[in-house]
């Protein structure tokens, strides 16, 4: 009889929205990391490879590492104005924050990093294991210029008809 109110209890507690079996849900999480420009991808190929290690032993899944590449950063980090940005996208639960965390407080390579809760309740059969992504560097991408004024005659630029001829009138000229 007990056991039979304690159901009744929990069913009104639980609301119907939710889902039932919340053992196997977990959240997702993304932790942004900063290594210095002049790091070799080798290394911090290691270092991901060492942070997937973390994860898997606390019991969570990652889903993809994204290289951002070389990057300019809003302030000096480690008096350098540019930084390896590496993204890390990974299910779990506190636990494994923290170990990443402290993995990447451990390694003396990398300068800042930051955890952000992205999903509160995901199920890990619908968040498929992604190929990691390098992204080019701005360094690397070309530069893109815009397209030039067109140029009319000689040393006059297409600015506007009307434009040109208050130029060409000169700054005593009324209307």
């Amino acid at each position: 009889m007990e056991a039979e109110n304690q159901a009744a209890v929990e069913a009104k507690v639980t609301p119907a929205a939710a889902p039932q079996n919340r053992s196997g849900w977990q959240r997702e999480y993304e932790t942004l990391y900063l290594l210095p420009p002049d790091e070799s991808d080798e290394a911090s190929d290691k270092l991901a490879e060492r942070l997937r290690a973390a994860v898997a032993r606390e019991g969570g899944r990652v889903i993809k590492f994204t290289n951002w590449g070389r990057r300019k950063t809003a302030f000096d980090v480690n008096h350098q104005s540019r930084a390896l940005f590496i993204q890390a996208t990974y299910l779990g639960d506190g636990k494994v924050v923290s170990e990443v965390e402290r993995n990447l407080r451990n390694a003396e390579e990398v300068s800042k990093f930051l955890t952000t809760l992205v999903k509160k309740m995901v199920d890990p059969a619908t968040r498929p294991t992604e190929a990691d992504v390098k992204l080019t560097s701005e360094e690397e991408r070309p530069v893109a210029r815009p397209a030039g004024p067109e140029v009319v005659g000689e040393g006059v630029e297409a600015i506007g008809e009307d434009l040109v001829d208050e130029v060409e009138a000169g700054p005593d000229a009324v209307e």
